[in-house]
Order: C-alpha cells, then sequence, then structure tokens
C-alpha cells in the first residue's frame, strides 16, 4: 500500500503554565523522569486572556522548560499573548526543549525524561527535582503527525530521542510494522519496557555516527514503503539521512531532527563530557 500522505505539521497555541513536581522516577542511571502537575494543565485566564489545555498530537511534540539562571532562584519568563509568548530580550529567559514523554488528561499528569550528566542548568534542576518544586513551561507549539499509508516506519537516535522513541513505540497503533534502533552509554542504560528496541551501545574508537548507522542498514526492511524518523546528536543525524538515501526513501517520508551539536575537541574522554553538557541545549530542532 503506498503512502497516501505525508506526515504533516500542525500548529498548536502556545501557553506558558507554572506546573508543580508530583514525583521523579530513576529510569536508568543517567535518565530521570519527572512528573509535574496543575491546574493549568487545564484551560485557564491568564492575565485578561483565556488559554487552552495542554495539548500534545504527536509523539516528538516538546515543551520549552524555564530555569533560573545559576545563582538566581527565579527564572526570566516570557510574557503570555494570544496564541504565542513575547520573549524579553535582557535579561533573556534560559529554555530548554524536552520531549512531552506522557500526558494523561485525566489524571492531571505530564512526564519528562531529562538526560541527568551532573552538570548544566537543566541537568542540575532535574538532579534536585523534589516533590513540590515549581516547573514553568510552555508548547508545544506543533505536532508533526506521521504519514497515513507507510509499510513500516524506522525510528532512530541517540538517548535524547528516547522520550519520543518510547511514546511512538507505546502509543503505536498504525497498521505499519515498527522498528526502533536507539544508541545508549550500555545495557544498563537500555528501557526493557520498551518492546522492540534494537539497543546499540557505544564503543571506544568508533563513531556514534558509524555505531548508529550501521545498526539502522541492518535494522530496516528492504521492501515496502517506508518512513522514516530520526533525532538526536547533528552528526548522527546527518549520517542517518545518507542511510535514508541508501535506503531509497523519498525526502518527503523522512523527518529529521538534530537536537543537539557535538563540540569538536581533541580527547575524547572530552568529547563524552562535553557531549553530556550539549544535550541541554536543544536549539537546533526543527519544526
Amino acid at each position: 500500500m503506498p503512502v497516501t500522505s505525508p506526515s504533516r505539521r500542525l500548529d498548536l497555541p502556545i501557553v506558558l503554565r507554572e506546573l508543580r513536581v508530583l514525583r521523579t522516577t530513576e529510569v536508568t542511571p543517567r535518565m530521570r523522569r519527572i512528573t509535574v502537575g496543575g491546574e493549568q494543565l487545564r484551560a485557564f485566564r491568564s492575565g485578561d486572556l483565556d488559554v487552552t489545555a495542554f495539548r500534545t498530537e504527536a509523539a516528538d511534540d516538546y515543551v520549552k522548560v524555564f530555569l533560573a539562571e545559576e545563582g538566581e532562584s527565579e527564572p526570566v519568563l516570557p510574557e503570555q499573548h494570544d496564541g504565542h509568548l513575547h520573549w524579553p530580550r535582557k535579561p533573556a529567559p534560559v529554555a530548554r526543549a524536552y520531549t512531552v514523554r506522557r500526558f494523561d488528561a485525566d489524571l492531571g499528569e505530564l512526564d519528562l525524561d531529562f538526560v541527568v550528566h551532573g552538570h548544566g542548568v537543566a541537568g542540575n534542576w532535574a538532579r534536585d527535582a523534589k516533590p513540590g518544586d515549581v516547573l514553568h513551561l510552555a508548547g508545544p507549539k506543533a505536532s508533526t503527525i506521521p504519514p497515513v499509508g507507510a509499510e513500516w516506519w524506522l525510528l532512530a537516535g541517540d538517548e535524547t530521542a528516547l522520550p519520543a522513541v518510547g511514546r511512538y513505540v507505546e502509543t503505536h497503533e498504525d497498521s505499519a510494522a515498527l522498528h526502533a534502533v536507539v544508541l545508549v552509554d550500555g545495557p544498563a542504560e537500555e528501557q526493557s519496557e520498551l518492546p522492540g528496541v534494537t539497543w546499540v551501545h557505544r564503543r571506544p574508537g568508533v563513531s556514534d555516527a558509524t555505531l548508529l548507522a550501521d545498526a539502522v542498514r541492518a535494522a530496516a526492511p528492504r521492501s515496502g514503503d517506508g518512513w522514516m524518523w530520526v533525532a538526536g546528536e547533528a552528526a548522527i543525524v546527518r549520517e542517518l539521512r545518507s542511510v535514508a538515501k541508501e535506503l531509497g526513501i523519498p525526502k518527503h517520508q523522512l523527518d529529521a531532527s538534530g537536537y543537539w551539536r557535538a563540540p569538536v575537541v581533541g580527547a575524547l574522554a572530552r568529547v563524552r563530557a562535553l557531549r553530556d553538557q550539549a544535550v541541554e541545549s536543544l536549539e537546533t530542532r526543527r519544526r
């Protein structure tokens, strides 16, 4: 069955919300899940505006979380306007993008998964977060709706792609066969509750992009119309774009997002440390 419609973008009104941490869960040694909730997940009045309830339509929807600068007690926040935000320039808000891992409107709960690496404003906040803490967030501003009619889906990325991959796996109801390949540090970082994921472990002396690209080539179906979704570090995404071309996947059936960019340094150990730090800066996301 040929793809009858490509993936499409659905724009959503952007709303700034004040929520509170309900609980925290150690998913793996380096992944911490923060569950937040509050009245502002529902429709509410913001100043003189009536704003809509929280809404998420696709597995890779993301929100911006607003955090206090180091040494400050409160974050700088944007202003709520009708359907969008006004961002002040001086001082500018400190914002990081995180994928919605789970949203339950009935329970009033929203899950965000953080890679915890011991430094950086977002990593430090996630490491220390406890029930009752306040978190301001905004979005999602858009949803990418998967195509209709694909015979298979192929998802691939590093650990920063895991929240979206997990949501795709858990909510997948399409008739298309789903294949997922994820790169992590080692066995301890595998999320065993996600069925059917092919886990790839980093190896000294082999680039992340090469490891993941080889695994994706091995996992990809060789026939039928497919849709490919990839996300993670920019070099990984660039290499997987080449793999998609090798597999004959048309551009309109490929969704690729560079979530972060690894700094270029000499020592491998430093690359890893800086890679962890760079995970927080997800400004290269494309929607």
